[in-house]
């Protein structure tokens, strides 16, 4: 993906955070994946419900689409990696209905993307995680169980998400999980980032 994806295919998704998520990790069963490190930055975004974030030297974009039930329909809409030239800059914002500042500059790496257009927006915060993942299958949907570090304060979450709304919400009801309780991972991002203020 490394432009604007319309024909990416939309999954619903929920997910939950918590200091002790281990009972409901256990409910998963085992792992079908190894651990997986990574240090992201997550662009919170307070004018829109859509999702950005950098993640393996690439700006990625999600669009919310629809809410059900507390379940959310995400699309991934865009991938390019840095340096990432202004026009796709533009598509970004656009999928992000994010109205950018005037780009200067041909490309931007991620240092100037951060410095250059991130920090001076009202309307943008880059915020660093730290995560450990760990993937499951669970009644036909994808699963994972993260551990992750957003300032001070270790957390852990766990999400499952399928193209399928019927299949996460019998998936849900398996694991005794309320589809009313997800938090999405820009909104779990930001509350734990206030409280480490």
């Amino acid at each position: 993906m490394d432009a604007l994806q319309p024909n990416a295919t939309p999954r619903w998704e929920w997910r939950i955070f918590g200091a002790d998520l281990a009972a409901l990790e256990a409910k998963l069963g085992s792992p079908t994946s190894l651990p997986r490190r990574s240090d992201e930055i997550y662009l919170l975004n307070a004018l829109t419900p859509h999702s950005a974030k950098i993640r393996d030297e690439a700006l990625e974009v999600k669009r919310l689409l629809r809410v059900d039930d507390g379940l959310e329909l995400w699309e991934p809409a865009f991938r390019a990696p840095f340096p990432v030239t202004a026009e796709r800059l533009a598509a970004a914002a656009a999928a992000l209905a994010l109205p950018l500042s005037r780009l200067d500059r041909a490309a931007y790496d991620e240092a100037r993307f951060l410095a250059e257009i991130v920090a001076p927006c009202p309307a943008l915060r880059g915020v660093a995680v730290r995560k450990s993942r760990l993937r499951f299958s669970f009644r036909g949907c994808a699963a994972e169980f993260v551990r992750l570090q957003i300032g001070p304060a270790p957390m852990e979450s766990v999400a499952l998400e399928s193209e399928d709304e019927r299949r996460l919400a019998e998936a849900l009801d398996a694991l005794d999980a309320d589809p009313r309780l997800n938090v999405n991972f820009p909104k779990g991002v930001e509350r734990a980032a206030a409280l480490a203020i």
